[in-house]
């Protein structure tokens, strides 16, 4: 099948292959800088770019099947869970020397892409169609896994660096929730900031993924803008939800019942 207008790429299936294999010279370029500069990364670098493209494809070989399945509800439930567990334990990497780490990142990031998710249900921005909620879904639970990862990490090293100052704080008597409160403000704003950058460079530096793919697409320009402040709207609403949830969760597994810091800290 020929690509066209609805589908934004002007060339088949078969000849969208000839040319990434033409487009992959660039592979060999960066890789023989990397070899010639010594930077070390080059078989990481190979690594990745395989393991990425053969997830990609048997992402495009499952969607392929999806869309046509008459049980695509129940495979996209299957789907939505398995971006819950791998973003958690994606997340909990981050989160050096936390014991269950996963108790934290993983409902931290449902909290931010379950809210994200009813609204755009609720709102009409999401139809209820395979082709809508999966990428949508996508993008809602990889940014909460990032913003996580980004949380967790900072809050976890303002913690440790501040120890001394926190248990000062405590045997003053300052309840474990002010003593920190400090930390996960710091670990908040350095989780969002790059996001609230990227918003500040909107259309000047970059125009951004959906609305560059709607356009590809052929969609009308306005409209392409609206749909990308839509996901841009879910990114930093879910991203700020997803991080406060995990400060909120981490004070209860950094202090002890007794309004201590845990040994592990």
């Amino acid at each position: 099948m020929g690509g066209g207008i609805l589908s934004g790429i002007p060339y088949t299936a078969e000849e969208a292959l000839i040319r990434m294999a033409l487009v992959a010279v660039l592979i060999v370029i960066a890789t023989l800088l990397l070899r010639i500069k010594r930077i070390g990364m080059e078989k990481e670098y190979l690594y990745a770019l395989l393991k990425g493209g053969v997830q990609i494809f048997a992402l495009a070989i499952f969607l392929t099947y999806l869309f046509s399945s008459p049980i695509w509800y129940l495979l996209i439930w299957i789907l939505l869970l398995a971006m819950v567990v791998v973003g958690g334990r994606t997340s909990a990497k981050r989160a050096t020397g936390l014991p269950k780490a996963e108790s934290v990142t993983t409902p931290s990031i449902l909290a931010g892409a379950v809210t994200v998710i009813t609204i755009l249900v609720l709102s009409g921005a999401m139809p209820l169609a395979p082709q809508f909620i999966i990428p949508l879904s996508g993008m809602v639970f990889g940014n909460s896994m990032t913003i996580c990862s980004l949380t967790v990490e900072r809050f976890l090293r303002e913690m440790k660096l501040g120890r001394e100052r926190i248990e000062t704080a405590l045997s003053l008597g300052i309840p474990s929730r002010m003593a920190m409160e400090s930390y996960g403000r710091e670990a908040v704003k350095a989780a969002i900031m790059p996001t609230v950058d990227r918003l500040k460079t909107l259309g000047v530096i970059f125009i951004p993924g959906a609305m560059t793919g709607l356009l590809m697409a052929g969609t009308d320009p306005i409209v392409a803008a609206e749909y990308q402040m839509i996901v841009y709207f879910m990114i930093t609403g879910g991203g700020v939800i997803t991080s406060l949830t995990a400060v909120y969760l981490l004070r209860k597994r950094v202090f002890t019942e007794a309004e201590q810091l845990a040994e592990w800290v």
